[in-house]
């Protein structure tokens, strides 16, 4: 599925695409990807917008908060619930995560923004 196809609401729309430059041109930021029940396209009004932020070299726990006040800011602003996972390429790829079912479903259902 492309995230053209997402049910998304303009708000979200909106956040999805602020937080994808913000966090592109402020930090190490190699890909992100929409999963979870919006990415299966069973998000229902309480789901949260689950973002995996994959870095291209490991981030300080400063960089990583330093992230999440930026995705709440967006938020804030437009009225959205969109929740990150930082995690870097090295580790995501070979490391613990490699293993965890959630990295199956991020393979399987996620959505390359």
């Amino acid at each position: 599925m492309s995230i053209n196809k997402l049910l998304l609401t303009p708000n979200e729309q909106i956040a999805l695409k602020e937080a994808k430059k913000l966090l592109k041109s402020k930090f190490p930021v190699q890909e992100l990807m929409v999963f979870g029940s919006v990415a299966r396209g069973k998000a229902t009004e309480e789901s949260d917008l689950d973002l995996l932020v994959i870095t291209r070299r490991p981030v300080s726990h400063v960089e990583k908060h330093a992230m999440s006040d930026l995705v709440f800011e967006i938020n804030l602003s437009n009225g959205t619930n969109i929740s990150i996972l930082v995690v870097d390429r090295d580790t995501w790829k070979t490391g613990l995560w490699s293993v965890l079912p959630l990295y199956q479903e991020v393979v399987r259902d996620g959505i390359s923004l």
